[in-house]
């Protein structure tokens, strides 16, 4: 056992505990004991595929940062067991299925509300006892580092390896039970499987009459001396002429997927090739969305919902497997096309330029300039439309690149197409535009600008928010959060240099330049996050919230005068 997990064992105090986490006191503390549970968390429902909706509690970033922490040094704690699959470095479903392949018969059981019936003093009783022996104090402020409201959330990074030590004397015992009935035993999260090639089912398990299960009283005294309960409406049971499923996999004579699986794959892959993406997109959420989905870019999620299955099916049969291989090949063949075709639509739809950036504020900092100098009566005749990235559209540079490079050998685009570069990657920036111009003009109405390098900034690597001078860039907003940029703390020890305030990612500080800092920042006498998101930075300026309402759009001029030039040829 290294130093540090020798030490984390040792911890006596908040203090320590804090130490060993890497995290300044004070921001645990703030975060934990000033902070309501309702501002750390937040809670909502997602539909599930059969009946009912699951409630998810999602920690914020304040607790959720904690967590994550907390969670790398717990995982070098945990004791892996073999009959665990679930929240277990290298397992899966797949690898839970396995142990139950080709069997007589299989008997599935779902412990009932699994993650809220673990309470906080089933979670603080875990650190009090083997391997961490924890005192009342440090075992009280780990369990509140863990819990929303007295129970597990489901949604924090650290309820599933907590759940696996909650479950391990479930586990011993259901073990012990599963070598005296001879019979297989593995676990997934809440999902419990037993299988056995002993006819007539194990005593130990249960009995069928009339073809139906009955537990037996053995195995239930075991789940509910756990704290646990079975649920009544997931008990089944098959038998090997039966499909015989463990975790949706089936296991009859090796690991698959379900049959109709593979035929809907195929299905979205046929419409796509007879009809188009967006047609085919179109008609499968109209008649299959059922969660719901509302999207801008319905191709987009059309392709990630068939490349996730394919994925999948990779991951289950094999990447050599000829089903996947075939579906990969059909895949690639119609992916390259997908953005492209979104971006084609858009401008074919249109009769006004159409600007891409490579994020999703960029457009927002540009319009503010723009509204900001046509009220000033200049740029009265730059007419652009701006792509809000909305549904996950979000392209990055090298994708940007892509469609400078195909775009224009399609049809004829009715609008023009402008994709703008940041000049963060230096592979790219020479490629994107012309000798003595910001801007490279591709054929067929599109155009590729690099952002112009400010005048009062004296290095190259150049994103929108640097077009700001610092006053305005740090501008502090109503909750008292601002950007940050990296030159104004210690690459050593993370600290601000004159406020006493602390960045945790020393490696980011070392850069040349001056970079933006945009979360992660903490008071380090609150432990509150001081860093302004650059979303909320660009909706405060779009927005003209009241510290933002006067700032300078000068920088923004030549790009302006850029993309004026581009409309106008």
């Amino acid at each position: 056992m290294s130093t540090t997990e020798n030490k984390f064992l040792s911890i006596k105090t908040k203090q320590e505990l804090s130490s060993i986490l890497g995290l300044d006191y004070h921001i645990l503390t703030y975060n934990l004991y000033k902070l309501t549970d309702d501002k750390k968390y937040v809670t909502f429902k997602i539909k599930k595929r059969g009946k009912g909706y699951r409630n998810i509690i999602a920690p914020d970033s304040g607790i959720k940062y904690i967590q994550e922490l907390l969670l790398k040094v717990l995982t070098k704690h945990y004791p892996v067991k073999n009959c665990v699959h679930g929240f277990v470095e290298s397992k899966s479903i797949k690898t839970n299925a396995q142990l139950h392949v080709r069997k007589k018969i299989i008997v599935n059981i779902d412990l009932q509300n699994f993650f809220p019936s673990i309470n906080f003093g089933r979670v603080k009783g875990v650190f009090e006892s083997y391997p961490f022996n924890f005192n009342d104090e440090v075992s009280t402020t780990i369990a509140q580092i863990c819990c929303y409201k007295g129970i597990l959330p489901q949604g924090a990074p650290t309820s599933p390896i907590i759940s696996n030590f909650i479950c391990r004397k479930l586990d011993n015992e259901l073990i012990v039970l599963s070598k005296k009935g001879r019979f297989h035993y593995t676990r997934y999260a809440d999902d419990l499987t037993f299988s056995t090639n002993i006819l007539p089912l194990p005593k130990e398990i249960g009995t069928i009459t009339d073809n139906k299960l009955k537990i037996s009283s053995e195995l239930l005294n075991v789940i509910n001396s756990n704290g646990f309960s079975v649920n009544n409406d997931k008990i089944r049971f098959s038998k090997k002429e039966n499909r015989q499923e463990v975790t949706g996999l089936i296991v009859n004579d090796f690991i698959n997927v379900r049959r109709n699986f593979i035929r809907q794959i195929r299905a979205m892959l046929n419409a796509w090739e007879k009809y188009g993406i967006y047609d085919a997109a179109r008609e499968h959420f109209d008649k299959y969305n059922y969660k719901g989905k509302k999207t801008k870019h319905i191709e987009l999620s059309y392709l990630n919902e068939i490349v996730g299955k394919i994925s999948y099916v990779g991951m289950i049969r094999g990447k050599d497997d000829i089903i996947y291989q075939n579906l990969l090949k059909r895949i690639k063949r119609l992916n390259p096309n997908v953005k492209l075709s979104i971006i084609k639509r858009a401008s074919e739809q249109s009769d006004i330029p159409i600007l891409y950036g490579e994020g999703k504020t960029d457009w927002k900092h540009i319009k503010a300039a723009l509204d900001f100098f046509k009220k000033q009566k200049e740029f009265l005749d730059l007419d652009i439309q701006f792509e809000t990235y909305e549904d996950g559209l979000e392209i990055n540079n090298i994708e940007l690149l892509k469609i400078c490079e195909i775009t224009p050998k399609t049809k004829f685009n009715k609008s023009k197409v402008i994709c703008l570069f940041d000049r963060d990657y230096k592979g790219i920036n020479y490629k994107v535009v012309e000798f003595g111009k910001h801007y490279k003009y591709w054929g067929n109405n599109v155009y590729s600008v690099l952002l112009p390098i400010p005048k009062h900034r004296g290095f190259e690597e150049v994103c929108i928010e640097h077009y700001y001078n610092d006053k305005d860039l740090t501008r502090v907003d109503k909750n008292g959060r601002r950007i940050f940029l990296s030159t104004e703390f210690d690459p050593k020890t993370g600290n601000h240099l004159s406020e006493k305030l602390t960045y945790p990612n020393t490696n980011y500080l070392k850069s040349k330049y001056p970079r933006i800092i945009d979360n992660k920042v903490f008071d380090i006498e609150t432990g509150k996050n001081k860093a302004l998101k650059k979303d909320d930075f660009a909706k405060n300026i779009i927005q003209q919230e009241s510290n933002f309402s006067d700032v300078s759009f000068e920088s923004f001029k030549e790009l302006l005068l850029t993309l004026d030039e581009i409309v106008k040829k």
